[in-house]
Parts: structure tokens; sequence; C-alpha cells
């Protein structure tokens, strides 16, 4: 959102329908505006995601159920871009707290880490903010696919992601840097209807975690859609402008 300071900015450079434009222009393309603000609690695990109420997920250190520990659901389409702004701290064992990036453990699949229930393994940190994408059917089964290595920096500060459906992926805070740098895309695979968020721990292990998340989602418009407004609001300043000039 751009301060009144800049507004004032604007008007004072450019005519006032060319002002109209450009703060537009800088609004839609200074980061998400989130359609949804969501809580990601500490308690939730991924290997739940889409599963039936009663559903064990048995770990090494403990179990989750459906629906207490389930991730947040969040409802997509297919080919849809998504980005995300992400804050807060959760803690997987109350000795050490971390911010969605995580970091208290480095690397989570050391503890046995999936797959499960048709969701396959995660390799990156702990306390981290993740994503599966699911179509419309029910996961079951021992495979999955593996996620990309989010414990090296080269795979978490990429600008644009297009994981598989069953697939756990780095989300973090949404930022290419640690609470810095462009704001990254996610593509929702085809057949993709659900995509579910959680905080990373190992399978079965998210009882009795602390903290939580705030995330916002946001589509990000299509590149014909963006033209489409901008060109709109360029005519909308152009019949300004003439109507100014042909005023008595």
């Amino acid at each position: 959102m751009t301060s009144p300071q800049t507004h004032r900015a604007f008007q004072g450079r450019l005519p006032g329908p060319l002002a109209a434009v450009a703060l537009a222009v800088m609004v839609m393309t200074a980061g998400p505006a989130a359609a949804a603000t969501l809580t990601v609690s500490a308690t939730t695990d991924i290997w739940l995601a889409g599963q039936a109420d009663g559903t064990v997920a048995m770990g090494n250190f403990g179990s989750d159920t459906a629906p207490g520990n389930s991730p947040v659901l969040v409802p997509v389409a297919a080919g849809a871009v998504l980005q995300f702004a992400a804050s807060g701290s959760t803690s997987v064992d109350a000795s050490c707290f971390a911010g969605p990036d995580g970091g208290c453990y480095p690397d989570e699949s050391a503890f046995g880490v999936g797959p499960a229930n048709g969701i396959g393994t995660y390799q990156g940190p702990s306390n981290a903010l993740l994503g599966v994408f699911l179509g419309s059917a029910t996961p079951s089964g021992m495979g999955g696919p593996a996620s990309m290595d989010f414990t090296q920096a080269v795979n978490i500060g990429q600008t644009s992601y297009a994981p598989a459906l069953h697939q756990i992926f780095f989300i973090g805070d949404g930022q290419t840097g640690l609470a810095t740098g462009a704001f990254q895309q996610f593509a929702a695979p085809a057949g993709a209807t659900r995509l579910y968020l959680a905080v990373a721990d190992s399978y079965g292990s998210s009882t009795g975690n602390l903290g939580s998340l705030a995330v916002d989602v946001s589509a990000v418009p299509e590149p014909g859609s963006l033209a489409l407004m901008l060109s709109g609001l360029v005519a909308v300043a152009a019949l300004a402008g003439q109507r100014k000039k042909t005023a008595p």
C-alpha cells in the first residue's frame, strides 16, 4: 500500500490523470495484496492433508490425528499462481523458536520425515511454512514424490516454483531472502483443487508444538489481465485529460 506522502508526491509531479495511473501501477506491482489471511498452527501435520477425521499419523516421536492436527485448506484451481507473505514464530520442542523460514533444526529429514498417505518426503528445516497441492481424491499409499533439498539456499531462494501433486514444497516467508527480496510465485499443477499449509516437523510429531504463523495468500493476476487493467486505466486517464481540455 502506498503512503499519503507518496500519493501527494505523484500529484505534485504528474498531471492528475497520469498520477492516478502511476499510483495504480505502484499498488498492483508493490507485492501481493492478501486475498485471505490464515493462521497456521505449529501443531499442523502436512501428511494429514486431505485425510478424513480420525486418521492417525504415527511417527517416531508420537502421533497426530485429523482434524486436530490437520493442515490448513486453501481451495485452488489448476494453473493458478499464488504468492504468500508469512510471519510469526513456532517451536517443535519448546527449546527454540523460529520464523516461517525455519531453522531450529536445519534438516528435518534426519528425523524420519515421510512419505505417508500418498504424500512424499520433506527435506528442509523444521518450523518452516510448507505446502502441498492435492487433487479432488484422497491421497493414499506409502509412496509420493520427494521434495527438493530445501537445506540448500539455492533451492529456497528461487523466484518461482511448480510443485507436482502430492509433493511437499517449502514456502517460508514467501520471499527470495529472509524477510527481503522478491515475492516468490507458486504454480498449482494440473489436476490441483486444494492447497494445504502446515509447519514443518517430523511425521506424527506435531502434537504439543507451540506458536503459529500468520499467512497472507494471494493470486497473481495473469499477464493478460494485468495488461487489460493497465490499458483501461490509461484510457480513463486519457478521457479525463480530454474532458479537462474541452471544459469551458
